[in-house]
């Protein structure tokens, strides 16, 4: 944990020190969509299948230049018929730092509740109330006016209250950012 807060931090420092100005939004644009999605397959020995999609979904909102409020939505879906389907919800605040013309580095962190951990790309839904506690840095890169390819890692700690249940993730997303 110490080892993952001083990357972090140095992180924050690097990226302050090497850019040394507010990000600037494109083209006065106040919102930001945001998504990836992960898909997963096992295949027991017996024959049996499952396949979950993972889908964060998040809304970002600036509320001071590269100050934004971002919370998201974590679906964990099933494709075929199981109870292993997962909500979990985080608000996040990122700041975001204008690296160059087309890229903009940020870094993050929030807090965060559901029914289930996702494990891999399901859920693991043991019916008990999780939170999580979650930190990060990404880069989103233009791709034209008002979208931009989004790439981050992310520490969280889940937690509930049987300590077995308690885990950490380190995780590393990719996907689509769209600025209205």
């Amino acid at each position: 944990m110490k080892k993952i807060l001083g990357i972090s931090v140095a992180i924050f420092f690097v990226t302050f020190s090497v850019t040394g100005a507010f990000a600037q939004l494109p083209n006065g644009k106040r919102f930001e969509f945001s998504t990836s999605a992960s898909l997963l397959n096992f295949k027991y020995k017996g024959g049996t299948s499952y396949t979950w999609i993972n889908i964060p979904l998040r809304l970002g909102f600036f509320i001071y230049k590269g100050l934004e409020i971002e919370p998201e939505l974590l679906l964990t879906v099933p494709i075929e018929e199981t109870d292993d389907t997962g909500i979990f919800v985080l608000g996040n605040v990122s700041y975001n730092f204008k690296a160059s013309k087309r890229v903009i580095s940020f870094i993050l962190g929030g807090l965060g509740f559901g029914n289930g951990i996702p494990a891999f790309s399901s859920a693991v839904d043991w019916g008990r109330n999780f939170t999580a506690i979650n930190f990060g840095a990404g880069l989103k890169c233009f791709v034209g006016e008002s979208a931009a390819i989004r790439v981050e890692y992310r520490f969280i700690k889940y937690s509930a209250e049987e300590d077995y249940s308690n885990r950490t993730d380190n995780r590393v997303y990719i996907g689509l950012s769209i600025f209205f």
